[in-house]
């Protein structure tokens, strides 16, 4: 038995570099939910196997080692921070869209600890983690060849035009795993120059050749983040080398110290050229060229950072909880984001998402992470090469992390690194562990069994019903795109119950809902089936996260597509106190409010939403029209000093129509069918608004001319002719 769970574990852990290929594009975001399954189910049975291997041999019990009780200890305090956080059940499992949560930090300890206890130190240890690092560099190289092949066309870029994402699907998450993979690249370097391990004559070669292609990768990522990372990293290696390296030729320290300095050189050269073509044209280049401070300004995170550490520091102990970022982003929501994305849900600095989640302590026990290993790293036997290069390697990740957040891809490896420094130096031993092996029939009877049934559940909870879930909610978004929507297939989709999938499932069945009720074709029982389901869902949502302004909002929104104004004014009033200066709450309550004759309220609404932003063109144009269908058009023109854009639009003539102001109406149509001969669709509306004023001839000469100069829609002009002649 011995034998055969080391070998499972080794197996699995060698298993683990794969997850970055993984596209399980059968599964609701399959860049992400396949990978993180894929990764926790290979780490469970490594881990299992391992715990099952510690019973039978000492040597594979845990050490203490400072970086074992850190990482220790930083999962332990980020379960007390989920668990007092303000949301406790989504800390710990997260979504789809993230998977991550405390499950998956717990995995993290358990693939670090797993690694560290088998792997081992010492020499055996080194080789052991020689092929390991190999074998996630060639995963590497396969998606850095798959990237150049999204590069010259070959295969499909999924997230954006131009940046590589590869396998990862994400251009972010793409450049700074390949970073990571430089950098351990430039490590067997120095491991094989120093023959520590056979291939010499041909890695010698391959490795500097692979750090050129990753190097081309990370640019094409267009990542600004990974590339200046990058730079950071490299340029601390090669200082660090210089100055340190003193057993080492004088000759290798001159190459690293003119290196560096050439980057230094380059980096001058670049800031200061910036502006020409060759850089601000370059796809490559051009976003690097756009950092500046003004630039900084116009983005998300000149909002974000400030409003992420204001709500820390109202918890800056043990912070909010792991996903919960949402609830200050929705409290503090900045006006002047309005063209941004609505529903931010991280801070894009991992720090500062740390300290958002778990306070100061949890922050603090993050950093500690970064100086330990570093501090290991300078403490151990190792070549001052090897030294610089994961020095740099950390310094990369983190300087990176300063301005994005984390994914698999990256937490992986940088857990996977401080296993490695782990190695370094053999542990001593817990004495609560012990130092005989149990019983041999001991364990295949007792801890063998209840092991694998731990194993067998934790699959299962972890694993295979949010799979389940997955791949019923995939199954019922296909029957809804292809018209046969079917209420059943969400029911067996929520009846999995998996936190992890029941407010994807439940959003999503808004959406279909909504195109159902919305279409003549569905029968009116299926729609009835889909409002009862929604309703229930809503209610369920509502009661799963009160204090979520997302669910009041989508739920608002889905009972004014189907006309049910009285409970969508319920809850998007309840949206509006969870978020008062969010503007599309305030504008789609106002409108609400304007349809019940609540005209005051409205208004006042309408107001603080296009005063909070005026740049705001929604918000200036939902006031405009509030204003105007109030009775209160000379103050609106007076505001908005007669703006065309405003004025002068489809939207204003069809207010003007629903005041019964046709006369306005149809000079709007005039004016804009006169400056757009060829919109067919304006002279219908110009004729419909025509009839509307029971000027009937003149709607029938507005289809006519449609007739005589589009002749392939005459059926049509015919027949609404026929139907406007016939009408009293």
């Amino acid at each position: 038995m011995k034998k055969i769970t080391q070998y499972v574990s080794v197996v699995a852990l060698f298993l683990v570099p794969i997850f970055p290929l993984i596209v399980a594009n059968s599964f609701f975001f399959p860049f992400i939910t396949g990978k993180a399954f894929y990764f926790r189910i290979m780490v469970e049975i490594a881990f299992a196997a391992w715990v099952i291997l510690a019973f039978l041999d000492a040597k594979y019990r845990p050490k203490f080692t400072t970086l074992n009780f850190a990482v220790t200890l930083f999962a332990v305090i980020i379960l007390l921070a989920d668990l007092l956080g303000v949301n406790p059940v989504r800390s710990m499992w997260s979504n789809f869209e993230r998977m991550e949560g405390w499950i998956t930090v717990i995995h993290l300890w358990a693939f670090y600890m797993t690694a560290s206890s088998i792997f081992g130190a010492g020499l055996e240890g080194k080789k052991i983690w020689h092929r390991w690092l190999n074998f996630s560099i060639a995963i590497a190289t396969v998606i850095a060849l798959y990237g150049v092949g999204q590069l010259f066309g070959w295969f499909a870029i999924h997230q954006s035009a131009a940046r590589l994402d590869a396998t990862i699907g994400n251009s972010a998450y793409l450049g700074i795993y390949i970073v990571i993979h430089m950098f351990i690249v430039a490590f067997m370097y120095f491991a094989v120059r120093a023959q520590e391990f056979k291939g010499r004559s041909f890695l010698q070669w391959a490795y500097p050749a692979l750090f050129i292609l990753f190097t081309i990768v990370v640019l094409e990522t267009q990542t600004r983040a990974a590339v200046i990372g990058l730079v950071a990293g490299l340029v601390l290696s090669l200082l660090l080398y210089s100055i340190f390296a003193r057993g080492e030729s004088m000759k290798s320290r001159r190459i690293s110290g003119a290196i560096f300095i050439g980057i230094i050189l380059l980096g001058i050269i670049f800031y200061a050229e910036r502006k020409q073509p060759i850089f601000a044209n370059s796809p490559v280049f051009s976003r690097l060229t756009n950092i500046s401070l003004n630039s900084f300004q116009n983005e998300g995170r000149a909002s974000i950072w400030p409003m992420a550490i204001k709500g820390g520091l109202e918890r800056p102990i043990l912070g909010w909880g792991q996903e919960n970022f949402n609830y200050i982003f929705n409290a503090n929501y900045a006006p002047k984001m309005f063209g941004q994305e609505q529903w931010f849900d991280r801070a894009h600095s991992v720090f500062i998402d740390w300290f958002v989640a778990s306070g100061f302590v949890g922050l603090i026990a993050y950093i500690a992470l970064y100086i330990l290993a570093l501090i290991m790293i300078w403490k151990s036997d190792i070549s001052v090469a090897k030294k610089s290069v994961l020095t740099g390697l950390i310094a990369a990740y983190g300087v990176n992390n300063l301005a994005v957040f984390d994914s698999l891809a990256s937490y992986v490896f940088f857990f996977a690194i401080l296993a490695l420094v782990n190695s370094f130096k053999a542990g001593k031993e817990i004495k609560v562990f012990g130092s005989s092996p149990v019983r041999t029939d001991a364990v295949e009877y007792i801890v063998a069994p209840i092991v694998i049934v731990i194993f067998v559940g934790v699959v299962y909870m972890f694993n295979v019903r949010p799979i389940q879930a997955n791949v019923h909610l995939i199954s019922a978004l296909t029957a809804c795109g292809s018209g046969k929507p079917d209420t059943e297939l969400f029911v067996q989709a929520l009846g999995v119950n998996t936190y992890v999938a029941n407010q994807e499932i439940r959003e999503q069945l808004l959406q279909c809902a909504g195109q159902v009720i919305a279409s003549p074709q569905v029968p009116n029982q299926l729609k009835q089936n889909f409002y009862m389901l929604t309703a229930a869902e809503i209610d369920a949502q509502i009661k799963a996260t009160p204090k979520d302004t997302r669910v009041y909002l989508l739920g608002g929104s889905f009972y004014n597509d189907i006309g049910a104004t009285g409970q969508a004014i319920s809850l998007l009033e309840k949206a509006h106190e969870l978020s008062p200066t969010k503007q599309s709450v305030s504008i789609a309550l106002a409108n609400d409010y304007l349809g019940a004759k609540k005209t005051t309220e409205a208004l006042e609404l309408l107001k603080q939403a296009y005063e909070s932003a005026t740049q705001n063109f929604s918000a200036k144009f939902s006031y405009a029209v509030g204003l105007v269908l109030s009775g209160k058009e000379a103050e609106a023109r007076l505001i908005f000093d007669n703006d065309p854009k405003i004025f002068m639009t489809t939207q204003i003539a069809n207010v003007y129509a629903s005041l019964k102001q046709y006369a306005k109406s149809i000079d709007i149509y005039q004016k804009l069918v006169a400056s757009s001969t060829s919109d067919i669709n304006l002279r219908a509306s110009m004729a419909q608004v025509q009839y509307q004023a029971g000027m009937k001839s003149e709607a029938i000469a507005t289809l006519s001319s449609i007739g005589k100069e589009f002749p392939e829609y005459k059926t049509q002009i015919d027949a609404a002719i026929k139907q406007i002649s016939g009408s009293k």
